[in-house]
């Protein structure tokens, strides 16, 4: 299934300059640029100049906002068996329709299954699950906003053995609470729940073994080629957590977020703006 990317380079200068605090006559002045050239920037209208002075002052990478810009920069479609992806509609008041990613991961030696957030339709979920003869044990959730727990009930009610996990620090009706370093085992898929808030105070990536390549479910916390929105108290940390703990994965390690499409660490390394550069 192949998946735009969640945001565009604007979106991304955006982010950085919230999560620093910037307002645009602020960021402009610090950028030796005029406001309006900053606000025609943030609008869509890409200047090679203009942004490379502000993605310096953002602490971005410069040539990998130019190649967000320019439409050089989106992962190769990453297909996985027994890894089965969602993208499901989630209307947001006053700001139109978004997309929303869920994953169900079938352990490739017995019938067992975890999905990974429920998404915004569950009849694909059951669908998914009856096609393929699996059984599901579990449901984690990264993180409890709207658009990634919007099944939760439904799915529960089609499979009521499975077991519901969330974010210790995100208490949630009937969900056992998760801490970091836990490890849970269904068939041959081995998880380790990490820790890895900013965009959300309990935001937990899932770090699982048993497919052919390690894949990490990470929610919100990082996107291709961007990541979430974080706040200005928790910008720098958040920044540190995702290098520290998933940026530091195994390069060909596949990351699954909860918006847009599927990346790996060596392309996030390469081509994310918040993250390009680093060994």
């Amino acid at each position: 299934m192949r998946i735009e990317l969640e945001d565009n380079y604007e979106d991304v200068l955006m982010k950085a300059a919230t999560g620093l605090g910037l307002g645009k006559s602020k960021l402009a002045e610090l950028a030796g640029l005029s406001t309006q050239q900053v606000t025609s920037l943030l609008k869509g209208n890409f200047d090679s100049l203009s942004s490379y002075k502000v993605a310096a002052v953002l602490g971005l990478h410069p040539e990998a906002v130019q190649a967000l810009a320019s439409g050089e920069s989106t992962p190769e479609l990453i297909e996985l068996e027994d890894l089965h992806i969602f993208n499901t509609s989630f209307s947001i008041p006053g700001f139109g329709q978004m997309a929303v990613n869920s994953f169900l991961v079938k352990c490739p030696k017995s019938s067992a299954a975890v999905l990974f957030d429920t998404g915004t339709d569950p009849e694909q979920v059951i669908t998914a699950i009856h096609s393929i003869g699996a059984s599901l044990q579990a449901i984690f959730l990264t993180h409890t906003h709207r658009d990634h727990v919007a099944s939760v009930s439904a799915l529960r009610s089609a499979f009521s053995n499975a077991t519901l996990y969330g974010p210790k620090c995100e208490p949630f009706a009937g969900a056992y609470g998760v801490r970091d370093g836990d490890c849970f085992e269904f068939g041959s898929l081995q998880i380790k729940a990490c820790l890895t808030n900013g965009h959300s105070k309990g935001g937990t990536s899932y770090l699982m073994d048993g497919l052919t390549k390690k894949i990490a479910c990470v929610g919100d916390a990082l996107f291709a080629c961007s990541q979430g929105g974080v706040s200005a108290a928790q910008y720098a940390k958040s920044l540190e957590i995702n290098r520290s703990q998933l940026l530091s994965l195994p390069s060909d390690t596949v990351l699954c977020p909860g918006h847009g499409p599927l990346t790996t660490v060596a392309h996030e390394r390469g081509c994310n703006p918040f993250y390009a550069g680093i060994k």
